[in-house]
């Protein structure tokens, strides 16, 4: 009698474990479905362009800016991105996988850094599925969504969303979502260390457009003042 209760109990012990095992391992597939659609089509890509709008939230007062502006990409590692205010180009960034060089064009300024500064994070699903999972653990936020609404984001209705966690530290960067509407990227939004919001939508999204290297070389106009780190 006695051994039939304990024997009982470790199948009810392990039915139990199995049962709370299960809900997990359903959002994880669903994550991975949900990743796969999104991000699995940058898989093996060439190149890319796309408009932006970019709104920045500063955490602690809620106070916004706007901008916005091109990015172009090639494969395997160059980025180049126009912003600009007010029908003005203000602002380049040129990123290889070397450098990152940015060009502030109304204090005529040059900052160079001897490494891909965070906007080759910010758009590293640009690199793929495979690559991201890298260097991000990846989950499904879409539940969230509302949650997040409040927080200043800006979420289309039958949007998905993805949550990247960085495996290792990086600069600026606590957490990027990818926001999806029928699985075609709709956004990117970066939280960083201080819950400051860097949100960019994007419209007229080209995979494999034909670029032209040149374009991402970096040309620093004569006079202007250039820092180097």
């Amino acid at each position: 009698m006695k051994l039939t209760k304990i024997l009982f109990l470790m199948v009810f012990s392990l039915s139990s474990l199995f049962a709370a095992e299960a809900p997990k391992n359903d959002q994880k597939n669903e994550a991975e479905n949900i990743a796969s659609a999104i991000l699995g089509q940058y898989n093996g890509l060439k190149s890319f362009s796309a408009k932006y709008e970019r709104v920045f939230t500063q955490s602690s007062t809620k106070k916004k800016s706007h901008d916005n502006g091109t990015i172009l990409f090639i494969a395997p590692s160059d980025i180049r991105m126009d912003t600009f205010s007010g029908g003005k180009m203000i602002e380049q960034t040129f990123v290889d996988s070397e450098k990152t060089t940015l060009l502030y064009l109304e204090k005529k300024s040059a900052m160079v850094k001897k490494s891909a500064n965070e906007a080759a994070e910010y758009l590293s699903f640009l690199k793929g599925l495979d690559e991201v999972g890298k260097k991000f653990t990846i989950g499904d936020s879409t539940a969230t969504i509302e949650k997040a609404k409040k927080t200043g984001m800006v979420i289309k209705d039958g949007s998905k969303m993805l949550k990247l966690t960085p495996k290792t530290t990086i600069a600026n960067v606590k957490y990027i979502f990818i926001t999806a509407i029928n699985n075609e990227i709709d956004s990117v939004i970066i939280i960083d260390q201080l819950k400051n919001i860097n949100q960019f939508t994007f419209s007229d999204i080209k995979r494999n457009p034909a670029l032209d290297k040149k374009d991402f070389k970096a040309s620093i106009p004569a006079g202007f003042e250039v820092s180097e780190f």
